[in-house]
């Protein structure tokens, strides 16, 4: 029995006839309460779905009117057969997934399970009904979708295709992680959430899962699979063969499906189920070559895309499971590049929306970044063009240097005021948190963003890719920054350093321990890279602060490691600097200040209750920290702390400053403040208004008169003084 999703008619048939013998009992359960763990009471409303097992019903949690979520129930006639283990199954494996560290959330949610007694409409004697709470989707199902997209004769496009398989795979990882195979993953256990006006693919119905590990009940030849998705394997007398690799068969049916809206391996109704599995174990694989018509056009367009996506499914599609890849994100790293590559092609960038300013500046792959350069941060422009510059917050190492007085400095009363400031959309979103760090060239006419799969540059108002290697581990890339010479230090989880350079190769600096992830980092001028993060804790006393992790500082000189250096007292750290008077300071988790100094990671104090995500330094020699809630403190110094007012609550979560003592912060909810010492004291004061943009802000770049930010959906914003 599956669960699948529409907001108004969420169910699929579970079975074409139901047994009528059985309608007064599902009549009568709607308006009941059932009794779940803790005594939790879930109140049934409409019958959603129903089928040869049971019923799935909307329902209320623990109020009439308290939140929705769906009740599956057994029949009482199948509680004593096989698919009464089914249900267990499902349910337990859910209650596995839901209830780990991080449940992902394109895994349906599981909430509870329960056995209820109800009354019999046929006796007097009670009734036992296991059931089981899951999540409301408000949705439909990829089988419906594709169902509908047949009647254009057309696939879905390679955009939403991408966007879906990624979903999927990462879902089936998390499941294959924790020891458990689906074996039943077909397009109607798929199902399409509309989130916030976005499209989620969530996997569902686990009825059939194997864990790997256990010896569980062996089951029969063609009990429950999916013909046309199920590998041969499972079809053999006690699945021995059954693994991660079973579902990259499933899997690759349904891409074939959703690329081509035809199944991979079509049958007949009343079609022998042995004639179709021998059809799958001996006849040709499906090729999208010869479906090339039913392609969506950025597809067809292209020989060489459909040929890249026809290798790597053929190989998914084998029927030796030894001869697939081995799990689903190899999959993914294999169809992902073509289906961007079709998405690129077919895209080109929207110049219509394109500033100016953009349609004339240009940065080259090969031409470093202004400031690398050791230039002033400003451009020689013709007469046209409006010129962003963007002052090197790269501090002095000199700390006998005063800022000089500015020719170009806006008096603190006109810069302070929100209403001299305009503002305007340069670019518009991509898409819902596609962005995980960014960094904008000197001059700000360009940057650099990291996604879920790979690297994007932005140039005159549109967003190119950048092609990595397919050995950077894309998925567990945290940050990047610019190198001196113009090429890109790409950083994250596994220990992974690289040095990419843009148009060319990429070089892996080798960091010792595999464990650390790392999640900021500061590269200077003299060719010390110090890098931030965490690692598991390896300590033996009980912290005062929550968290099994340990700040961790790495610097390497060129590309050669010189330092590794945990700080115990602190659980992860995410930012560091250079202060204008040499230190080298860090911040963190639960207002973790670190200084590292000769090597030495010393851990100087909590400043704050909150986490701390990124610093700065200022011309005196502090420096401004800002992070989660709204938190934003100077440090002197000495680093003595001093909490600062800010216009926000919302999470700050970059962070610039310029050498003639500017400080900008970018926060959730596309909020844009900027430090002002107008009435005596330092204050935050929210100068971006409601500027129609929600995205949260993850670069910032500031001048004298403009200022730009990047959301996480792609979208970039320009400020300037009116």
């Amino acid at each position: 029995m599956a669960v699948t999703g529409t907001g108004r008619i969420l169910h699929r048939r579970m079975h074409p006839s139901p047994d009528t013998r059985f309608v007064p009992l599902r009549d009568s359960l709607v308006g009941t309460v059932l009794r779940g763990a803790g005594n939790i009471a879930y109140y049934l409303r409409e019958c959603i779905g129903e089928g040869g097992q049971g019923w799935v019903f909307r329902a209320n949690w623990d109020d009439p009117s308290g939140h929705v979520v769906i009740v599956k129930v057994l029949r009482p006639d199948v509680v004593a057969t096989e698919a009464l283990h089914r249900f267990q199954r499902e349910a337990e494996v859910l209650r596995m997934l839901s209830t780990q560290g991080r449940p992902n959330p394109y895994i349906v949610r599981f909430y509870d399970h329960a056995i209820a007694q109800v009354p019999s409409p046929y006796g007097p004697d009670p009734l036992t009904l296991p059931f089981t709470v899951l999540e409301f989707v408000d949705g439909t199902t990829l089988e419906k979708e594709l169902a509908k997209q047949r009647a254009t004769g057309r696939g879905l496009p390679a955009e939403r295709v991408r966007r879906l398989l990624r979903q999927i795979c990462q879902a089936l990882d998390v499941v294959h992680k924790r020891k458990v195979v689906h074996r039943d993953l077909k397009p109607s256990n798929i199902l399409l959430a509309n989130e916030a006006g976005t499209e989620v693919a969530k996997v569902t119905d686990f009825g059939l899962v194997k864990l790997v590990d256990v010896n569980l009940q062996k089951t029969s030849a063609l009990a429950g699979a999916s013909l046309g998705y199920a590998p041969p394997e499972q079809y053999e007398q006690g699945n021995e063969r059954v693994s991660p690799r079973t579902d990259v068969f499933s899997l690759a049916a349904v891409i074939f499906e959703m690329l081509t809206v035809k199944p991979a391996f079509p049958f007949q109704n009343g079609e022998n189920p042995l004639l179709i599995v021998t059809r799958i174990l001996n006849g040709a694989r499906p090729s999208l070559m010869k479906a090339r018509a039913a392609l969506a056009p950025e597809l067809e367009a292209s020989t060489s895309i459909v040929e890249a996506l026809d290798r790597e499914l053929t190989r998914a599609l084998a029927a030796d499971p030894a001869a697939r890849h081995e799990g689903v994100m190899e999959l993914w790293t294999a169809l992902e590049p073509a289906l961007r590559a079709a998405m690129e092609e077919h895209k080109p960038p929207p110049r219509s929306q394109v500033s100016p300013y953009e349609t004339t500046a240009r940065v080259s792959d090969s031409q470093p970044p202004a400031a690398a350069a050791g230039g002033s941060g400003v451009r020689v422009l013709s007469d046209n063009q409006q010129p962003f510059v963007a002052t090197p917050s790269a501090p002095r190492m000199d700390a006998s240097h005063k800022s000089a007085p500015r020719a170009d400095r806006v008096a603190e009363a006109e810069a302070a005021n929100p209403a001299a400031w305009k503002w305007a959309m340069l670019t518009p979103p991509l898409a819902p948190q596609s962005i995980r760090s960014v960094v904008f060239t000197a001059t700000a006419d360009a940057a650099i963003a990291l996604t879920a799969s790979g690297l994007v540059r932005w140039e005159r108002g549109a967003w190119v890719p950048i092609t990595l290697p397919s050995h950077v581990p894309r998925g567990g890339l945290r940050g990047l920054r610019w190198m001196r010479d113009g090429s890109v230090l790409v950083f994250g989880a596994g220990g992974f350093v690289a040095r990419h350079l843009l148009g060319g190769g990429t070089t892996v600096w080798r960091v010792p321990d595999p464990e650390i992830t790392f999640l900021g980092a500061l590269v200077e001028d003299n060719g010390v890279t110090t890098l931030v993060g965490e690692r598991p804790y390896r300590g033996g006393a009980v912290r005062s602060f929550p968290g099994n992790t340990a700040g961790v500082v790495t610097q390497f000189n060129g590309d050669r490691l010189t330092v590794v250096g945990d700080a115990m007292s602190c659980s992860r750290l995410h930012g560091v600097a250079r202060l204008s008077d040499g230190q080298l300071v860090a911040c963190g988790d639960w207002g973790a200040i670190v200084r590292v100094e000769l090597g030495v990671v010393e851990f100087v104090s909590s400043i704050c209750a909150g986490h701390l995500l990124a610093i700065a330094p200022l011309p005196d020699g502090g420096a401004v920290t800002v992070g989660v809630g709204g938190h934003a403190l100077s440090l002197g110094p000495k680093l003595q702390a001093q909490l600062e007012a800010v216009q926000t609550t919302r999470d700050l979560l970059c962070l610039t400053s310029t050498d003639d003592g500017q400080a900008w912060a970018g926060s959730a909810q596309a909020r844009l403040v900027r430090r002002s010492a107008l009435n005596g004291t330092n204050s935050w004061v929210r100068i971006s208004g409601d500027i129609g943009v929600t995205s949260s802000m993850v670069a910032i770049a500031a001048g004298p008169r403009t200022v730009r930010a990047i959301g996480d959906d792609g979208t970039v914003v320009e400020g300037r003084l009116a």
